[in-house]
This record gives structure tokens, sequence and C-alpha cells, in this order.
């Protein structure tokens, strides 16, 4: 009788982040990849195992006897040890009779009851008179040497694990990040001998910010209900979509970065973009904060087209249209780069959370994205948006979609597009007037009643908003109320006299607009549509 035994590698994203520098975290993901990927040829074969999943950190594997199951799941464990310094949960296997969905779902059960029961946790050993790591600060150093790269010269304390990440990193990104560059070079019509740059930091993805403020946007996204599609397949349909995922992802970021290096030709020989986490369909990836918003826009639409037709390539039937969730983080240069990865995690969760309460209420599918620029070295989500009040100053997180949207999705929010359509209509705007939009829609009281609402808004309206219009030339003021109408809704529309939008959000009526949003992500809502001076402003007032 066969057996499927499940395993997965434990605390990735703790392993990727424990390093210091970029460098590093590159190196750490091109070494799980590598890992996950020799199984097949290597341990796998020598216990006349059939591979099934082997992406990610996760592992499917058939059995045509339950000793040989057992042993390559205690092998594999150890192996990933002194591979990579990590532990890696092996499940109980399970016996398959005809149904293999049948023995995934209870492998999968197994495997989580395996997690949280987890036994012989080691304490890293701790003597005086030693070293901790320079770049991970946790293991403790065996060595003083000096790391690789351009921009690193001196000497410092070194752990085991980080000096693997490195050594990694410096054997060439080809199996990690070759996914990315192919499709990439070959539309961009790279000849094959030229070797790819890529950025060892996000000092060189600074270059790119157009404001000269050394901005970088990191760019995290998941698939949404991935689950459920992985339940609704047999082994050959989820051998096929494994295989598949990392393919659709790879190639869906080099589509918008291709389109960027159109826009922003400088540094040629350089790839605009670091992939951090590529695996599946989770993506972490260092992206230029110019036209990080549109990255993100036609990243999801990219991967909602190609991972259809992984769909439908592997004959699956009657399952909901692939979506995506992304989130963008826009922070200095020196952010450091794990904070930045917590914060777009707490993004992704609201824009994932509003695609699945759209498919549950209206059956409609669209991917979703949040934002959040992070101003200086300000703490994360600080300024959070206000969640508990009847009236919020943010329209995030955005809906994103080829089409025009359905009654039920306007209702629950606003396509991305129109927001960056909107920086494009006001970019003649003086910086004076557009200061003061933006202080004027920062200061809207929100902890009112909700029976005070409409009155408050329509005094606001009144009394601060047209007070601005009417500073404005005939040209600007008809700009910003059509902006005002398409980020909210016309004046005049609706309850009340004013532009702001209701909407459901969270199953609660709330109102809303996106004016906030537009002008606090100004310099990064371009459009690949349009290059760098289409957006230099004519100002035609002071």
């Amino acid at each position: 009788m066969p057996y499927l035994l499940a395993a997965e590698a434990d605390k990735i994203q703790d392993f990727i982040f424990r390093s210091s520098r970029l460098r590093e975290v590159v190196g750490a993901s091109q070494l799980l990849t590598r890992f996950c990927r020799s199984v097949e040829d290597t341990l796998a074969k020598q216990y006349n195992g059939q591979v099934v999943v082997n992406d990610g950190g996760s592992f499917r594997v058939i059995f045509d006897d339950r000793n040989d199951a057992v042993a390559f799941g205690a092998d594999l464990a150890e192996r990933y040890r002194l591979a990579l310094g990590g532990s890696l949960t092996v499940a109980e296997p399970v016996a398959m009779n005809s149904d293999f969905r049948t023995a995934n779902d209870e492998a999968g059960t197994k495997l989580r009851w395996a997690k949280s029961h987890r036994q012989g946790v080691v304490a890293e050993v701790h003597m005086p008179y030693v070293a901790f790591c320079e770049s991970c600060g946790v293991g403790l150093a065996e060595r003083r040497d000096r790391l690789a790269g351009r921009n690193d010269s001196r000497h410092r304390y070194l752990c085991a694990t980080c000096q693997i990440k490195a050594t990694e990193r410096d054997r060439g990104l080809r199996e990690f990040l070759g996914g990315v560059y192919d499709p990439y070079a070959k539309k961009a019509a790279i000849p094959a001998h030229i070797e790819p740059d890529w950025p060892e930091d996000a000092d060189a993805i600074a270059v790119f910010d157009l404001s000269k403020r050394n901005y970088v946007a990191y760019l995290v996204a998941d698939g949404n209900g991935m689950g459920q599609l992985f339940g609704n397949c047999d082994q050959g349909q989820l051998q096929n979509l494994s295989q598949g995922l990392s393919t659709v992802l790879s190639e869906s970021l080099a589509v918008p970065m291709i389109e960027f290096r159109k826009q922003v030709p400088a540094q040629a020989t350089m790839m605009p973009m670091l992939p951090l986490i590529l695996g599946g369909d989770d993506l972490f990836a260092l992206v230029p904060a110019s036209y990080a918003l549109d990255i993100a826009r036609r990243f999801c639409l990219e991967w909602e087209e190609r991972m259809q037709m992984l769909v439908n390539k592997i004959g699956l039937h009657n399952v909901p249209r692939p979506t995506i969730a992304a989130a963008v983080v826009i922070c200095k240069r020196t952010y450091p780069y794990a904070l930045a990865h917590r914060r777009a995690e707490a993004l992704l969760e609201d824009a994932k959370r509003q695609s699945k309460l759209l498919a549950a209420k209206t059956n409609g599918h669209l991917s979703a994205v949040n934002f959040e620029v992070i101003l200086g070295n300000r703490l994360a989500g600080m300024a959070e948006a206000d969640g508990d009040q009847v009236i919020r100053r943010s329209l995030r997180p955005y809906w994103v979609a080829e089409h025009d949207l359905s009654k039920d999705a306007l209702l629950r929010g606003i396509d991305l597009k129109h927001l960056l359509a909107q920086r494009y209509a006001l970019k003649d705007l003086p910086r004076k007037r557009l200061a003061e939009l933006r202080r004027c829609f920062a200061e809207v009281q929100t902890d009112i009643p909700v029976q005070q609402r409409t009155q408050n808004l329509e005094r606001w309206t009144q009394h601060r908003l047209e007070w601005i219009l009417e500073r404005l030339s005939a040209a600007s003021r008809s700009a910003v109320v059509d902006a005002l109408a398409v980020l909210g809704k016309p004046k005049n529309d609706g309850n009340g006299a004013h532009y702001w939008r209701s909407i459901t959000r969270d199953n609660r009526d709330v109102v809303v607009h996106g004016m906030l949003d537009l002008l606090e992500v100004w310099e990064f809502a371009q459009e690949l549509s349009h290059n760098p001076d289409d957006y230099e402003p004519q100002e035609d007032e002071a």
C-alpha cells in the first residue's frame, strides 16, 4: 500500500531574515530553493519516493513502503538541519487508498498537529568570552572574516549560518532568480552573453527614486484561496500546480519591471529589482519606489492571467478565479527590511480579508493592493487608518481589475488604476495647494457619533475644502473636483452635500475618501504608461 508523507520547514521567514544584509537574505532564499529542488534527484530516489511537492520548504512524497517513508522523513529533517541550520517538521505517513485528495487532507492535518507538538527544542549555546555574529546578532560567531560584496570591506564576527548564506549568494543566482531574469532578458532583448547584474542592497534600488529622496519599495504578495485550490487537486494536478506556481510568480514580476526599464533606462546593466523571497505563491521583493503602485497593480493582473492559464492547463474545474493580494511599503533605503516586511504582512492581511469578504458576500473575485509610505524613520503602523470610526480618511486597500468593477465591488472600494489616473490628472496642481489639501483631509474629525456624520462632513466641505477650491484657477479647480468625485463621490450625489463615498468595509457601513491616500503616496503613484517627464508640473499659479 502506498503512503503519503508531508513535511514542512519551520519558521522559514525567521531563517531567511536572520541576517542584516540583503545579500544574505537572497542567499538564504536561494539555499532553501536549491535544497528543496535537490531532494527529488537525491534523497527521494535513495528511498524510492515519488515527489509530488518540493517547493518553498514544503514536501509531499509518496512511498510504497511505510518504513521507507519514516526513514526518509528522519533523513530529510537531519539534512535540512545540517544544510540550513534550521528545523523541519515531518508528519506521520498516511496510507493512500484510492483517493489522493483524502490522503492529502489527512497528511496536512497530521502535519499541523506535528508542528503544534514539537519536542526537543534546543537552546542556543551561550558561553562567556565569545562573540555574537555581527550580521544576525543571534548565532555565536565562529570566525572573524570579511563578507563578500562590492560595498563591504571590513572584517566582522560571523556565525556559521550567515557564512553559508553569504557563500550561497556568491555562488550565482541563476537557480533562484533565473525564473525572473530569463523572461525579463528575453522581452528586454538582452544578449545571452551578458551576465545579469543584481543589486546588492537597498542603496542600489534607491538610485531609481525619481524624487531624489532615496526611497525604495518592498512588495509582498500572496495568493488568495490557495488552500481551496490545492484541496481540489488530484495527485497529478497537485504536482503540476506546485511546479508551475514559481514560474507564474517569476514571470508575473518580470513583466512590469520590463515596462519600468522602458521608462527609466538609467543603470541599464543592473536589474531594477531584487526578489528576496520567491517561491510558490509567496513574493517579497525590493522594487523602485517610483512607479511602485503600478508595478504592484500590473503584477497582480499578470499573476491572475497566468494563474488562470495554469489552472486551465492542469484541468482544474469548478474552482474560483485565481486572485492575489499585494502590499507595498515605501520607505527610506536605510529602513530595516525586516520591519518593512512585518508592516507589509499586516497590510497584506487586510487586503486578503477584503478579497475574502467580497467573495463570501457577493461571489466576486478580485485582487487587492494595500500600501503605506513610511516617512523618514517613523515606526510603521503608527498612523493607522481609522478602523473603528464611521468616517475613514483612507480607501485602502484598492481593487485591481482588468475591466470595470461590478456594482457589488464598487460598494466596497474602487480600482487602484483610478487613484493612479488622478495623480496624472492633478500633476500641474501647485505644491502649496497640494499641501493645503493634504492638511485639510488629514484633519477631518472621525471620532463623532454616526448621527452627526453628514452634518460634520457638510460643514467641513463648506468651511475648509471650498476655501481651498476657491483659491485655484478654473482649470485646476475643475481637475480637483473631478478627482474628488472619482476618489469619493460627486458632491451632491447620495446622502449629503459632500464628496465622501459610502461603502461597506468589514461588514460595517462607513464613509471614506481616497484623496489623502493619493497625496500621501504622491511621488510614487505614477503609471508605467507615462514616462517621468510626463509628470513634470506646469504650474500656472503661486
